[in-house]
C-alpha cells in the first residue's frame, strides 16, 4: 500500500483527505396524527436547547397514528442526553412508543 500511495504522490494524485462519518441516531415516535405536529414542535425545541442538532424528520402517517423517524448528529459525548431526551418524549401526551438507538441498535421505550 506504502509502494502504491508513493506511486500515486510521484504521478501527481493528492489522497482526499479521510472522511470520519458523524455519529448519527435515530428517533422514531408514534403518535395520533392530531398530536404530530404539537410533537415536533417539541422536538425541536427540545433538542436544540440539549445541544443535539435534527439532521432530519420522515413522517409515516398509516391509519390514524403518524411515525416520525428523526434522524439526529449525536457524538458520542452527548449520547445520555439523546436517552434523556428520548425519554421525556415518551412522557409528552398523546406519544404511544417511542423507539431510539443508532443503525445498528434499536431499543423500545
Amino acid at each position: 500500500m506504502r509502494l502504491f500511495n508513493l506511486f500515486l504522490r510521484r504521478a501527481g494524485v493528492r489522497s482526499a483527505p479521510i472522511r470520519v462519518p458523524s455519529p448519527v441516531s435515530r428517533l422514531t415516535v408514534v403518535c395520533p396524527h392530531d398530536v404530530l405536529a404539537d410533537v415536533r414542535k417539541q422536538i425541536y425545541l427540545d433538542f436544540e436547547a440539549a445541544g443535539l442538532r435534527v439532521a432530519a424528520m420522515a413522517v409515516d402517517r398509516a391509519q390514524g397514528l403518524a411515525r416520525a423517524c428523526v434522524t439526529v448528529d449525536c457524538p458520542p459525548e452527548l449520547r445520555s442526553v439523546l436517552m434523556s431526551q428520548a425519554r421525556q418524549l415518551s412522557s409528552l401526551p398523546g406519544v404511544r412508543q417511542v423507539q431510539w438507538g443508532d443503525r445498528r441498535h434499536i431499543a423500545l421505550n
